[in-house]
Protein backbone atom coordinates (compact mmCIF):
# COMPACT_ATOMS: atom_id res chain seq x y z
CA UNK A 1 0.00 0.00 0.00
CA UNK A 2 3.02 2.23 0.88
CA UNK A 3 3.52 3.70 4.02
CA UNK A 4 2.70 7.71 4.85
CA UNK A 5 6.05 8.15 6.74
CA UNK A 6 8.90 10.16 5.32
CA UNK A 7 10.85 7.67 3.11
CA UNK A 8 14.26 9.84 4.13
CA UNK A 9 13.62 9.79 7.58
CA UNK A 10 16.49 7.06 8.32
CA UNK A 11 19.00 9.27 6.26
CA UNK A 12 18.59 12.13 7.79
CA UNK A 13 20.84 12.30 10.54
CA UNK A 14 23.47 11.04 8.22
CA UNK A 15 22.86 14.04 5.59
CA UNK A 16 22.93 16.26 8.44
CA UNK A 17 26.33 14.55 10.07
CA UNK A 18 27.74 14.47 6.27
CA UNK A 19 30.98 16.15 4.91
CA UNK A 20 30.08 15.31 1.31
CA UNK A 21 27.33 17.17 -0.94
CA UNK A 22 26.38 17.68 -4.49
CA UNK A 23 28.69 18.61 -7.08
CA UNK A 24 27.93 19.97 -9.82
CA UNK A 25 30.14 22.46 -12.83
CA UNK A 26 29.13 25.85 -10.64
CA UNK A 27 30.69 24.14 -7.39
CA UNK A 28 29.72 21.93 -4.58
CA UNK A 29 26.53 22.57 -1.94
CA UNK A 30 27.05 20.70 1.49
CA UNK A 31 24.55 17.95 2.31
CA UNK A 32 23.43 19.91 5.43
CA UNK A 33 22.88 22.82 3.77
CA UNK A 34 20.64 21.36 1.03
CA UNK A 35 19.00 19.51 3.63
CA UNK A 36 18.25 22.56 5.82
CA UNK A 37 16.68 24.41 2.45
CA UNK A 38 14.27 21.40 1.99
CA UNK A 39 13.09 20.99 5.52
CA UNK A 40 12.15 24.68 5.16
CA UNK A 41 9.86 23.50 1.84
CA UNK A 42 8.51 20.31 3.04
CA UNK A 43 7.63 22.04 6.55
CA UNK A 44 4.98 24.19 4.52
CA UNK A 45 4.17 21.88 1.83
CA UNK A 46 0.83 22.42 1.03
CA UNK A 47 -1.70 18.80 -0.29
CA UNK A 48 -1.38 18.53 -4.21
CA UNK A 49 -4.49 16.19 -5.29
CA UNK A 50 -1.85 14.55 -8.07
CA UNK A 51 1.28 15.11 -5.74
CA UNK A 52 4.14 16.67 -7.02
CA UNK A 53 6.58 16.91 -9.66
CA UNK A 54 10.50 17.09 -8.99
CA UNK A 55 12.48 18.57 -11.99
CA UNK A 56 14.77 16.19 -13.38
CA UNK A 57 17.74 18.66 -14.63
CA UNK A 58 20.09 17.66 -12.72
CA UNK A 59 20.23 21.44 -11.02
CA UNK A 60 20.41 22.00 -6.85
CA UNK A 61 16.53 22.71 -6.99
CA UNK A 62 15.78 19.64 -8.48
CA UNK A 63 17.68 17.56 -5.53
CA UNK A 64 16.31 20.09 -3.22
CA UNK A 65 12.82 19.05 -4.48
CA UNK A 66 13.40 15.40 -4.26
CA UNK A 67 14.70 15.68 -0.73
CA UNK A 68 11.52 17.55 0.19
CA UNK A 69 9.18 15.40 -0.92
CA UNK A 70 11.24 12.35 1.39
CA UNK A 71 10.88 14.80 4.22
CA UNK A 72 7.67 15.70 3.93
CA UNK A 73 4.93 14.40 6.17
CA UNK A 74 2.59 12.98 5.31
CA UNK A 75 4.75 11.36 2.61
CA UNK A 76 3.23 12.83 -0.90
CA UNK A 77 3.40 11.13 -4.27
CA UNK A 78 5.58 12.59 -6.58
CA UNK A 79 7.28 12.13 -10.18
CA UNK A 80 10.95 12.58 -11.33
CA UNK A 81 10.51 14.35 -14.91
CA UNK A 82 9.60 17.10 -16.90
CA UNK A 83 7.29 19.74 -14.91
CA UNK A 84 6.15 21.52 -18.39
CA UNK A 85 5.03 18.23 -19.53
CA UNK A 86 3.58 16.56 -16.28
CA UNK A 87 3.05 20.22 -13.81
CA UNK A 88 -0.06 22.40 -13.97
CA UNK A 89 2.03 25.08 -14.15
CA UNK A 90 2.07 26.13 -10.53
CA UNK A 91 5.40 25.82 -8.88
CA UNK A 92 6.18 26.19 -5.02
CA UNK A 93 9.70 26.96 -3.84
CA UNK A 94 10.86 26.71 -7.49
CA UNK A 95 11.60 23.58 -6.74
CA UNK A 96 8.41 21.57 -7.15
CA UNK A 97 5.46 21.52 -9.22
CA UNK A 98 1.85 21.20 -8.81
CA UNK A 99 1.28 17.48 -10.53
CA UNK A 100 -1.31 17.08 -13.00
CA UNK A 101 -3.86 14.52 -13.31
CA UNK A 102 -2.26 13.34 -16.31
CA UNK A 103 0.85 11.95 -14.01
CA UNK A 104 -1.79 9.84 -11.85
CA UNK A 105 -1.12 6.22 -11.27
CA UNK A 106 -3.65 4.04 -12.70
CA UNK A 107 -6.40 3.80 -10.84
CA UNK A 108 -6.31 0.06 -9.23
CA UNK A 109 -2.58 1.85 -7.33
CA UNK A 110 -3.81 2.65 -4.42
CA UNK A 111 -1.05 4.39 -1.70
CA UNK A 112 2.07 6.28 -1.62
CA UNK A 113 3.86 6.22 -5.07
CA UNK A 114 6.70 7.38 -7.02
CA UNK A 115 7.39 7.70 -10.19
CA UNK A 116 10.35 8.48 -12.95
CA UNK A 117 9.49 9.36 -16.48
CA UNK A 118 11.86 7.28 -19.13
CA UNK A 119 11.55 7.25 -22.57
CA UNK A 120 14.40 4.87 -23.56
CA UNK A 121 14.82 5.12 -27.64
CA UNK A 122 11.40 6.09 -27.81
CA UNK A 123 10.33 9.94 -27.66
CA UNK A 124 7.00 9.18 -25.95
CA UNK A 125 8.35 8.68 -22.06
CA UNK A 126 6.40 5.98 -19.88
CA UNK A 127 5.71 6.63 -16.12
CA UNK A 128 7.19 3.67 -14.29
CA UNK A 129 5.43 4.07 -10.41
CA UNK A 130 7.07 1.83 -7.41
CA UNK A 131 6.67 2.84 -3.66
CA UNK A 132 8.99 5.34 -2.04
CA UNK A 133 9.61 3.61 1.58
CA UNK A 134 11.01 0.65 -0.50
CA UNK A 135 13.97 3.15 -1.83
CA UNK A 136 16.35 2.18 1.13
CA UNK A 137 15.86 -0.93 0.74
CA UNK A 138 17.17 -0.84 -2.95
CA UNK A 139 20.09 0.98 -1.79
CA UNK A 140 20.68 -1.72 0.72
CA UNK A 141 20.69 -4.31 -1.54
CA UNK A 142 23.41 -2.58 -3.96
CA UNK A 143 25.51 -1.90 -1.38
CA UNK A 144 25.58 -5.32 0.13
CA UNK A 145 25.76 -7.24 -3.27
CA UNK A 146 28.60 -4.68 -4.81
CA UNK A 147 32.03 -3.50 -2.56
CA UNK A 148 32.46 -0.94 -5.17
CA UNK A 149 29.11 0.83 -4.07
CA UNK A 150 29.63 -0.17 -0.21
CA UNK A 151 33.26 1.63 -0.82
CA UNK A 152 32.31 4.15 -3.23
CA UNK A 153 32.99 8.07 -2.10
CA UNK A 154 31.53 9.69 -5.29
CA UNK A 155 28.52 8.74 -7.44
CA UNK A 156 28.67 10.50 -11.00
CA UNK A 157 26.42 10.78 -13.70
CA UNK A 158 26.04 12.93 -16.75
CA UNK A 159 22.05 12.08 -17.75
CA UNK A 160 18.69 13.35 -16.42
CA UNK A 161 17.80 12.05 -13.27
CA UNK A 162 14.31 10.52 -14.69
CA UNK A 163 16.94 7.79 -16.36
CA UNK A 164 16.04 4.91 -14.26
CA UNK A 165 20.23 4.00 -14.10
CA UNK A 166 20.66 7.04 -13.01
CA UNK A 167 18.07 7.34 -10.52
CA UNK A 168 18.71 4.08 -9.05
CA UNK A 169 22.56 3.38 -9.16
CA UNK A 170 24.20 7.17 -8.77
CA UNK A 171 21.57 9.47 -7.36
CA UNK A 172 19.74 7.01 -4.51
CA UNK A 173 22.82 5.69 -3.26
CA UNK A 174 24.47 8.89 -2.72
CA UNK A 175 21.86 10.53 -1.12
CA UNK A 176 20.77 7.84 0.96
CA UNK A 177 24.48 7.26 2.62
CA UNK A 178 25.05 10.75 2.44
CA UNK A 179 28.40 10.33 -0.23
CA UNK A 180 29.12 12.82 -3.07
CA UNK A 181 26.83 13.29 -5.89
CA UNK A 182 28.07 14.36 -9.19
CA UNK A 183 25.80 15.49 -11.56
CA UNK A 184 27.29 16.99 -15.22
CA UNK A 185 27.12 17.71 -18.52
CA UNK A 186 28.11 15.72 -20.87
CA UNK A 187 30.46 18.11 -22.20
CA UNK A 188 31.72 18.47 -18.83
CA UNK A 189 34.15 15.85 -18.46
CA UNK A 190 36.52 18.03 -16.74
CA UNK A 191 34.58 18.20 -13.76
CA UNK A 192 34.14 14.29 -13.46
CA UNK A 193 37.79 13.45 -14.10
CA UNK A 194 38.71 16.24 -11.46
CA UNK A 195 36.30 14.48 -8.94
CA UNK A 196 37.09 10.89 -9.68
CA UNK A 197 40.74 10.80 -9.81
CA UNK A 198 42.05 9.03 -6.69
CA UNK A 199 38.96 8.07 -5.20
CA UNK A 200 36.75 5.17 -4.95
CA UNK A 201 33.91 6.24 -7.01
CA UNK A 202 31.01 5.22 -9.94
CA UNK A 203 30.71 6.81 -12.57
CA UNK A 204 27.35 6.20 -14.79
CA UNK A 205 27.77 7.09 -18.75
CA UNK A 206 27.07 5.75 -21.81
CA UNK A 207 30.28 4.29 -23.94
CA UNK A 208 30.62 6.69 -26.11
CA UNK A 209 30.43 9.46 -23.72
CA UNK A 210 33.08 8.09 -21.70
CA UNK A 211 35.69 7.48 -23.95
CA UNK A 212 34.90 11.79 -24.75
CA UNK A 213 35.40 12.19 -21.45
CA UNK A 214 38.77 10.01 -21.45
CA UNK A 215 40.69 12.48 -23.45
CA UNK A 216 39.81 14.69 -20.25
CA UNK A 217 40.50 12.55 -17.40
CA UNK A 218 44.23 11.58 -19.07
CA UNK A 219 47.10 12.24 -16.29
CA UNK A 220 45.57 10.99 -13.16
CA UNK A 221 45.14 7.40 -12.10
CA UNK A 222 41.69 6.27 -11.42
CA UNK A 223 42.44 2.75 -9.71
CA UNK A 224 38.96 3.41 -7.54
CA UNK A 225 36.57 4.01 -9.96
CA UNK A 226 34.17 2.02 -11.38
CA UNK A 227 32.98 2.84 -14.74
CA UNK A 228 28.74 1.44 -15.41
CA UNK A 229 27.67 1.53 -18.79
CA UNK A 230 25.18 3.03 -19.77
CA UNK A 231 22.66 1.74 -22.26
CA UNK A 232 25.11 -1.48 -23.43
CA UNK A 233 27.26 -1.41 -26.06
CA UNK A 234 30.58 -1.67 -24.11
CA UNK A 235 32.87 -3.27 -26.70
CA UNK A 236 36.69 -4.06 -26.35
CA UNK A 237 37.53 -0.83 -28.29
CA UNK A 238 35.48 1.74 -26.33
CA UNK A 239 36.78 -0.14 -23.09
CA UNK A 240 40.39 0.30 -24.21
CA UNK A 241 39.99 4.05 -25.21
CA UNK A 242 38.13 4.38 -21.84
CA UNK A 243 40.80 3.02 -19.91
CA UNK A 244 43.70 4.94 -21.88
CA UNK A 245 42.24 7.89 -19.88
CA UNK A 246 41.32 6.66 -16.94
CA UNK A 247 43.78 4.59 -16.12
CA UNK A 248 43.16 1.91 -13.88
CA UNK A 249 39.58 1.95 -13.68
CA UNK A 250 37.24 -1.06 -13.73
CA UNK A 251 33.51 -1.57 -15.14
CA UNK A 252 30.36 -2.83 -13.81
CA UNK A 253 28.44 -4.19 -16.74
CA UNK A 254 24.84 -3.98 -15.66
CA UNK A 255 21.67 -5.57 -17.77
CA UNK A 256 19.25 -3.13 -15.78
CA UNK A 257 15.56 -3.49 -17.22
CA UNK A 258 14.05 0.03 -16.89
CA UNK A 259 10.62 -1.73 -15.73
CA UNK A 260 12.41 -3.86 -13.46
CA UNK A 261 15.39 -2.38 -11.81
CA UNK A 262 18.68 -3.62 -11.73
CA UNK A 263 18.89 -7.47 -12.54
CA UNK A 264 22.22 -8.90 -13.61
CA UNK A 265 26.05 -7.67 -13.07
CA UNK A 266 29.50 -8.40 -13.73
CA UNK A 267 33.07 -7.00 -14.24
CA UNK A 268 34.39 -8.30 -17.80
CA UNK A 269 34.27 -6.43 -20.84
CA UNK A 270 32.25 -9.17 -23.29
CA UNK A 271 31.05 -8.40 -26.90
CA UNK A 272 29.12 -12.33 -26.95
CA UNK A 273 25.79 -10.71 -24.94
CA UNK A 274 26.49 -12.06 -21.28
CA UNK A 275 25.24 -10.06 -19.28
CA UNK A 276 26.41 -11.33 -15.81
CA UNK A 277 24.90 -13.24 -13.08
CA UNK A 278 22.11 -12.34 -10.44
CA UNK A 279 23.05 -9.65 -7.63
CA UNK A 280 22.93 -11.08 -4.30
CA UNK A 281 19.40 -10.40 -3.16
CA UNK A 282 18.11 -9.71 -5.99
CA UNK A 283 16.59 -13.28 -7.73
CA UNK A 284 15.89 -13.58 -11.35
CA UNK A 285 15.17 -16.48 -13.73
CA UNK A 286 13.47 -17.31 -16.56
CA UNK A 287 9.98 -18.73 -17.90
CA UNK A 288 8.48 -20.06 -20.76
CA UNK A 289 11.64 -21.54 -22.38
CA UNK A 290 11.38 -22.39 -25.93
CA UNK A 291 13.05 -25.05 -27.72
CA UNK A 292 16.59 -23.02 -27.83
CA UNK A 293 16.35 -22.56 -24.36
CA UNK A 294 14.98 -19.39 -24.38
CA UNK A 295 13.03 -17.73 -22.12
CA UNK A 296 11.47 -14.39 -20.17
CA UNK A 297 13.50 -12.96 -17.58
CA UNK A 298 11.54 -12.71 -14.30
CA UNK A 299 12.46 -10.47 -11.25
CA UNK A 300 11.37 -9.37 -7.67
CA UNK A 301 13.21 -6.87 -5.29
CA UNK A 302 12.36 -3.53 -3.89
CA UNK A 303 13.87 -1.53 -6.91
CA UNK A 304 10.85 -2.74 -9.34
CA UNK A 305 7.83 -0.96 -10.38
CA UNK A 306 4.29 -2.69 -9.91
CA UNK A 307 2.76 0.05 -12.34
CA UNK A 308 3.36 1.74 -15.78
CA UNK A 309 1.49 3.95 -17.87
CA UNK A 310 1.99 4.62 -21.82
CA UNK A 311 4.73 1.11 -21.65
CA UNK A 312 4.09 -2.60 -21.12
CA UNK A 313 5.11 -4.36 -17.64
CA UNK A 314 3.71 -7.81 -16.42
CA UNK A 315 3.45 -7.79 -12.52
CA UNK A 316 2.22 -10.75 -10.24
CA UNK A 317 0.62 -10.71 -6.77
CA UNK A 318 3.58 -12.40 -5.51
CA UNK A 319 5.55 -9.63 -6.67
CA UNK A 320 7.33 -10.84 -9.58
CA UNK A 321 7.60 -8.45 -12.39
CA UNK A 322 9.07 -8.94 -15.77
CA UNK A 323 9.44 -6.29 -18.77
CA UNK A 324 9.83 -9.04 -21.24
CA UNK A 325 13.45 -9.24 -21.91
CA UNK A 326 14.52 -12.94 -23.06
CA UNK A 327 17.40 -14.60 -22.73
CA UNK A 328 18.99 -18.14 -22.02
CA UNK A 329 20.84 -19.45 -19.40
CA UNK A 330 25.34 -19.22 -19.75
CA UNK A 331 26.99 -23.10 -19.53
CA UNK A 332 27.26 -22.32 -15.96
CA UNK A 333 23.51 -21.95 -15.44
CA UNK A 334 23.77 -19.35 -12.90
CA UNK A 335 24.57 -16.44 -15.35
CA UNK A 336 22.75 -14.97 -18.99
CA UNK A 337 23.52 -13.99 -22.42
CA UNK A 338 20.39 -11.49 -23.52
CA UNK A 339 18.33 -12.40 -26.94
CA UNK A 340 16.33 -9.26 -27.03
CA UNK A 341 12.57 -8.56 -25.92
CA UNK A 342 8.93 -9.89 -26.34
CA UNK A 343 7.97 -7.29 -28.68
CA UNK A 344 11.24 -7.74 -30.78
CA UNK A 345 11.26 -11.40 -31.92
CA UNK A 346 10.91 -11.44 -35.76
CA UNK A 347 8.96 -14.00 -37.40
CA UNK A 348 10.29 -15.54 -40.68
CA UNK A 349 8.41 -18.37 -41.93
CA UNK A 350 7.45 -18.79 -38.46
CA UNK A 351 10.35 -19.24 -37.17
CA UNK A 352 11.56 -17.17 -34.19
CA UNK A 353 14.55 -15.02 -34.58
CA UNK A 354 16.09 -12.60 -32.03
CA UNK A 355 17.33 -9.12 -32.59
CA UNK A 356 19.97 -9.94 -30.02
CA UNK A 357 21.34 -12.81 -32.50
CA UNK A 358 21.02 -10.17 -35.46
CA UNK A 359 22.92 -7.62 -33.56
CA UNK A 360 25.65 -9.89 -32.20
CA UNK A 361 26.18 -11.55 -36.01
CA UNK A 362 26.47 -7.24 -37.52
CA UNK A 363 28.52 -6.77 -34.62
CA UNK A 364 31.29 -9.69 -35.74
CA UNK A 365 31.99 -7.17 -38.61
CA UNK A 366 35.67 -5.44 -39.16
CA UNK A 367 34.96 -2.20 -38.61
CA UNK A 368 31.70 -2.24 -36.42
CA UNK A 369 31.69 -1.07 -32.86
CA UNK A 370 28.06 -1.18 -32.09
CA UNK A 371 24.66 -2.42 -33.84
CA UNK A 372 20.83 -2.21 -32.78
CA UNK A 373 17.67 -3.84 -34.55
CA UNK A 374 14.31 -2.18 -34.23
CA UNK A 375 11.35 -4.48 -35.64
CA UNK A 376 8.34 -2.23 -37.02
CA UNK A 377 4.84 -4.04 -37.06
CA UNK A 378 2.83 -1.17 -38.39
CA UNK A 379 2.17 -2.90 -41.63
CA UNK A 380 1.05 -5.71 -43.59
CA UNK A 381 4.57 -7.53 -42.81
CA UNK A 382 7.37 -7.11 -40.19
CA UNK A 383 9.73 -3.87 -41.58
CA UNK A 384 13.49 -4.63 -40.00
CA UNK A 385 15.94 -1.76 -39.14
CA UNK A 386 19.41 -1.94 -38.11
CA UNK A 387 21.34 0.57 -37.22
CA UNK A 388 25.50 0.30 -37.20
CA UNK A 389 27.82 2.26 -35.34
CA UNK A 390 31.67 2.12 -36.93
CA UNK A 391 33.14 1.59 -40.35
CA UNK A 392 31.38 -1.00 -43.09
CA UNK A 393 29.13 -0.88 -45.52
CA UNK A 394 24.80 -1.61 -46.12
CA UNK A 395 26.04 -4.25 -48.55
CA UNK A 396 28.26 -6.14 -45.62
CA UNK A 397 25.80 -6.15 -43.10
CA UNK A 398 22.86 -7.31 -45.69
CA UNK A 399 24.87 -10.25 -45.90
CA UNK A 400 25.28 -10.62 -42.10
CA UNK A 401 22.27 -10.68 -42.08
CA UNK A 402 21.95 -13.43 -45.23
CA UNK A 403 24.55 -15.66 -43.26
CA UNK A 404 21.72 -16.54 -40.03
CA UNK A 405 20.63 -19.41 -39.52
CA UNK A 406 17.30 -18.37 -40.04
CA UNK A 407 17.99 -15.44 -42.54
CA UNK A 408 17.17 -11.62 -42.18
CA UNK A 409 16.39 -9.15 -44.62
CA UNK A 410 16.34 -5.72 -43.25
CA UNK A 411 13.68 -3.32 -44.50
CA UNK A 412 16.33 -0.48 -43.84
CA UNK A 413 20.42 -0.55 -42.75
CA UNK A 414 21.67 3.07 -41.45
CA UNK A 415 25.42 3.19 -41.21
CA UNK A 416 26.59 5.79 -38.52
CA UNK A 417 30.54 6.28 -39.01
CA UNK A 418 30.27 9.16 -36.18
CA UNK A 419 30.08 6.95 -32.77
CA UNK A 420 29.06 10.87 -30.69
CA UNK A 421 25.90 11.52 -33.12
CA UNK A 422 24.79 7.57 -32.82
CA UNK A 423 23.84 8.09 -29.29
CA UNK A 424 21.55 9.71 -27.11
CA UNK A 425 22.89 10.79 -23.65
CA UNK A 426 21.16 7.80 -21.92
CA UNK A 427 23.44 5.54 -24.26
CA UNK A 428 20.77 4.28 -26.48
CA UNK A 429 21.30 4.33 -29.96
CA UNK A 430 19.50 6.64 -32.21
CA UNK A 431 17.24 5.10 -35.06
Amino acid sequence: MGRAQPWLSDAVECLARSRAGLITEHGRIGWPELLRRARDLAGVLPHAPHGWVVPADGSVRSVIGLLAVGLADPAPRWLLGDPGRYGTGESFGDALWVAGGGCAAPETVVGVTYATATSGTTAAPKLLFGRPDALPDAVRLYTDGMPEYAGAEVFAACSGLDFAAAFYMVVMPALLQGRDLLLFAPNRWDVAARELAGRPGICLAAPALAVLGARAAAGATYGGTSIVPAGGGLTFERAERITAGFTGCGFLTMLGSTETGLLTVGREVREDGHVGEPLRGKPVWLEDLDANGVGTMWTRGPDTRFAVTGGRLLTRADGATSAGDLAHHDAGGTGFFLDGRTDDVIKVDGVSVYPGAVAAAVRTLAGVVDAAVSVDRGGPADRITIVVVGDTTEERVRRACAALPQPVVPHRVLVRTAAEDAYNERGKVLF
